[in-house]
């Protein structure tokens, strides 16, 4: 079905609402968001989800009794449960659907993990590659169950994503320790793996990461030391850099004055940018950056955002990869935000 301009839709991923503005091309739209109609976003029509919802004001939701504010929508998330245990059990596997366009050409495809077990399990996933993070998603994975978890693109191959997941069994006496694997998608092995997926009934390409959700005595202990020293070591202090006070992480004047977010745009750090080379400019660029996290941490801040912009995605991926090695960090994403858009990251401390 082709979605006309003005037509009301729900973004699949997200589950913001938007308004149809126009065409691309033949698979992707412009929309606008409802509660923030000054941003215009691209959007693959197969991931916007027509919708007959009374129009509502630009920055009004929709009320729950008594006109209370109701909490908006949670995103789409398509889920398939087999109806009948799968005689022969693989395990977790992270499967790959192809989504062909109108031209047959496959551009991207949507991700599910596949529990085709009898036990169900906590889980993280993430996907990232050494420019972006492709998806990341955590909940309850159900006993003979496929989850979508989103979508890659295909061009994302190129740059060879690891997968990391996380899983915690759910059993009668608990929740036991994490079982932990990762896989590095090359094409090669990428495409070999193409196969015919239980439950989701579609040819797709299936790499199972986790023939067990039962830790195995050396992961168990693993475990126990991870969290032993966890508990009983401390993180090292911070080093004051030269010619700066030591600020006190609970200094209430500093920390109410404090921004959780640092714009790395050239015009804004640097006045005469324009007469530094790109290398320069990026070296003062994640000098900033650094400086910015340090302070971050110092402060108990439990949560930022580092605007880098699109761009080429230099920064970005300087950004990403030191974020990967800081030991301060538990999490970093660079998704869509209504008000940074692609152009920020987001940073999570432990």
């Amino acid at each position: 079905m082709l979605l006309a301009p003005g037509t009301k839709v729900r973004l699949r991923y997200t589950g913001e609402r938007a308004v149809v503005v126009s065409r691309i091309d033949d698979d992707t739209l412009m929309v606008r968001l409802e509660d923030d109609p000054e941003v215009e976003i691209p959007a693959f029509e197969e991931d916007l989800l027509p919708t007959s919802a009374p129009a509502t004001g630009a920055h009004t939701r929709l009320s729950g009794v008594g006109g209370a504010p109701q909490a908006p929508e949670a995103p789409l998330q398509r889920k398939i449960k087999s109806a009948q245990p799968i005689s022969s059990p693989e395990g977790i596997s992270l499967v790959f659907e192809p989504m062909p366009g109108r031209d047959g050409a496959v551009s991207r495809y949507a991700v599910w993990l596949l529990n085709d077990t009898d036990q169900e399990c906590l889980f993280e996933v993430m996907l990232d590659t050494a420019t972006r993070v492709v998806l990341e998603a955590e909940g309850k994975l159900e006993a003979a169950t496929a989850l979508e978890v989103g979508t890659m693109l295909a061009d994302d191959l190129s740059d060879r994503p690891e997968a990391r997941l996380t899983c915690r069994r759910i059993s009668t006496e608990g929740i036991e320790a994490p079982v932990e694997r990762q896989v590095r998608l090359r094409p090669k092995t990428f495409f070999n793996a193409r196969q015919a997926v239980p439950i989701l009934g579609v040819e797709a390409y299936r790499f199972v990461l986790l023939e067990q959700l039962t830790p195995t005595p050396a992961e168990r202990s693993e475990t126990d030391l991870r969290e032993h020293a966890r508990k009983h070591t401390r993180k090292p202090a911070m080093m004051p850099q030269p010619n700066v006070r030591p600020i006190d992480p609970y200094d209430v004047a500093e920390v109410a004055q404090f921004s959780n977010e640092i714009d790395l745009h050239a015009e804004k750090l640097l006045p005469n940018y324009e007469k530094l080379d790109k290398g320069q400019i990026l070296h003062l660029q994640l000098a900033h950056f650094r400086t910015f996290i340090d302070r971050a941490m110092r402060l108990g801040i439990p949560r930022v955002f580092v605007i880098h912009g699109v761009g080429e995605g230099k920064l970005r991926a300087a950004i990403a990869e030191e974020l990967r090695r800081h030991p301060g960090v538990w999490k970093f994403k660079n998704e869509y935000h209504r008000k940074y858009g692609y152009g920020a990251t987001e940073v999570i401390f432990y």
